[in-house]
């Protein structure tokens, strides 16, 4: 069954949001909607991503999402709460107080980690990426796109199972806007099923993203595009859709399961 993984973004500088995102009666409330349009799972983030994106200390990061944490995991306790961070520490606080996915974007370079997730019995998502978002739209060579994330992802999850992560709690996210151009995301939403055949679920991440926009559209106009791209992952065989639209992605889902049910 696909689960909707929503996006709550405690940043001030989200390619979608725009606007601060960091008063926490503002995104307790997101959070409140989310769950009320049948979101599986609250992915919380408190550092932008987005190409060019300029880092945070961890000490800011935390003072941006504890909080939040602290009370989603209160308010929803049978909510599964994921942790968008590359920084151990980070997601050391946040395991300690309710989180139980780490959303890792940077690759997870080291076994840091992979040993944390492992000690605190958590899953981990794992992604592909090149460099950081400073320079990471500079890294789109491949001579072979889909064998090359797939061989990248597969040598995450052997250091995940040394690590003593079982497959089950194993994610991984092949990367869409992440060290790829435009034509590659294209490629690569067209094969998402090669990435099955690793045996781990698979996250895809395409909300609102700029591979998305038609005539230079802003991330707020790129719905549409967004959830006909979420219906043909769904037709891959995506098992997370992280989305910032849960309500019509819903839809999309509920719809795709009609269509497969039907004689």
């Amino acid at each position: 069954m696909t689960q909707l993984m929503g996006i709550v973004n405690a940043t001030p500088d989200s390619f979608y949001d725009g606007n601060p995102q960091n008063n926490l009666d503002a995104l307790v409330k997101k959070c409140t909607d989310f769950v009320a349009d049948g979101a599986d799972i609250l992915d919380i983030g408190g550092e932008s991503t987005r190409p060019g994106a300029s880092p945070v200390s961890a000490e800011e990061e935390l003072s941006r999402v504890l909080p939040l944490i602290k009370e989603a995991h209160k308010k929803w306790p049978k909510i599964p709460l994921s942790l968008d961070t590359t920084k151990p520490v980070v997601a050391l606080e946040g395991l300690k107080n309710g989180v139980s996915i780490i959303n890792d974007v940077s690759g997870t370079t080291g076994k840091d980690m992979f040993r944390l997730v492992k000690d605190f019995n958590a899953q981990i998502v794992v992604m592909h990426t090149r460099g950081n978002p400073q320079n990471m739209q500079t890294l789109t060579s491949y001579n072979d796109l889909i064998g090359e994330i797939k061989n990248f992802l597969a040598e995450k999850i052997t250091q995940a199972r040394n690590c003593g992560i079982p497959d089950e709690k194993i994610i991984i996210d092949p990367g869409f806007g992440f060290a790829k151009t435009r034509e590659q995301n294209y490629l690569l939403l067209k094969n998402i099923h090669f990435f099955k055949e690793l045996g781990v679920r698979v996250l895809v991440g395409l909300s609102r993203k700029t591979f998305l926009a038609q005539k230079r559209e802003l991330p707020p106009k790129r719905k549409a595009q967004t959830l006909a791209a979420n219906l043909i992952a769904l037709e891959q065989g995506a098992d997370i859709l992280r989305v910032h639209d849960v309500r019509d992605t819903h839809k999309v889902i509920d719809f795709y399961k009609e269509l497969e049910n039907a004689k």
